[in-house]
């Protein structure tokens, strides 16, 4: 029982440091409007969805697959790295 209240609270706390990126991120996408903060954004925002996605796996019956998660991170990572590459 402790175990999952301490996953829990480490999954929302990582959501919640997800978003704080994620909106940083945005942010200053939305005063620069370039490409390059646009892949990192979008980047952000996959990784804070699939945030939000894991949370019910803790009260419900729903799972991830482990190489789904693993897509979902490596698709996030490509936009980031791209938009850290590009210009």
């Amino acid at each position: 029982m402790a175990l999952e209240l301490f996953d829990a609270i480490i999954r929302v706390g990582l959501v919640i440091a997800t978003a704080f990126l994620f909106s940083i991120v945005f942010a200053a996408y939305l005063r620069l409007r370039n490409r390059k903060l646009l892949f990192i954004s979008v980047g952000f925002g996959i990784f804070f969805a699939h945030g939000l996605i894991t949370i019910p796996e803790l009260f419900i019956n729903f799972m991830i697959t482990e190489n789904t998660h693993l897509t979902i991170h490596l698709i996030a990572l490509a936009f980031i790295l791209l938009g850290t590459l590009k210009d």
